[in-house]
Parts: C-alpha cells; structure tokens; sequence
C-alpha cells in the first residue's frame, strides 16, 4: 500500500474532471516515455463503468490500458480498480478554504516490487495533473 497526496489549484468540482473526462484524464495519465491521446481515451462513469486508453510512444508503439469504476461520490470519493497488476486506488478530493482542493490518493495490492516501480510514476502524473488545472 502507498498513498500520495496533492494539492491542486482548483475546487473539487474541477479536479473531478481528471478523471472523467478524456481531454483532462489524458493531460495527467501518462507514463515516462508515452503520451495518452484524448481522443484515444473512453470513459464510463459508472460503478462498473470503464476508462479505456492507449499510451502512445513516439516511434508508435500502443500500450492500451483499461481501469474500471468502483464506489463513486463525486465530486469528492471515488474508487478505481486496475487488473494488470491487481491494484485499487481510492481517490478523496477535499475543498481548502482557498478554492484549492487536497487529493488524496491510496493504493492497495501492489506487490512490494510492483510499488516500487509505480509510486514514482504516480507522484509524476499527480504533479502533472496539478499543473494541468494551474495552465
């Protein structure tokens, strides 16, 4: 397990959208090395309902990817499910009194060698979701 935490300028209502709608999802989920096109990116918001994308490299090699929806409260709770590797992610956005929102991120299921390659990534793409709502 690892949890991360960000600060995002931008209320909860805003930062929601990083994870439901294609064009800001695929500002931030990126991997080193690979964009994700918008475009490229489907999203389901539903419990049960799936984001479907494909990580792009430059000499063209795809990597699709797919998580899917768990418990939903949004603007504020929501919970995500990856198959490959077995991981689940709970998301909790807070509104700061300056309009600012805390994103707290955990995952749970990871191997110990599984987290080590991916908590870096992920503190990665929080700081480019950060930026995404601070253009």
């Amino acid at each position: 397990m690892f949890t991360l935490q960000q600060i995002v300028d931008a209320p909860p209502t805003d930062v929601v959208r990083a994870f439901t709608e294609p064009e800001p999802f695929a500002a931030w989920f990126v991997a080193e090395g690979f964009r994700t096109p918008s475009d490229r990116v489907t999203i389901d918001v539903r419990p049960g309902g799936l984001i479907s994308a494909v990580f792009v490299a430059a000499d063209g090699t795809e990597v699709p990817f797919m998580l899917r929806f768990g418990e939903l409260d949004l603007p504020h709770h929501l919970v995500l499910h990856f198959d490959q590797p077995a991981e689940d992610i709970t998301v909790d956005l807070t509104a700061l009194a300056d309009g600012r929102t805390r994103l707290d991120y955990r995952s749970v299921g990871l191997s110990d060698e599984q987290q080590a390659t991916i908590e870096p990534g992920v503190a990665t793409m929080l700081g480019h979701l950060a930026a995404y709502f601070s253009q």
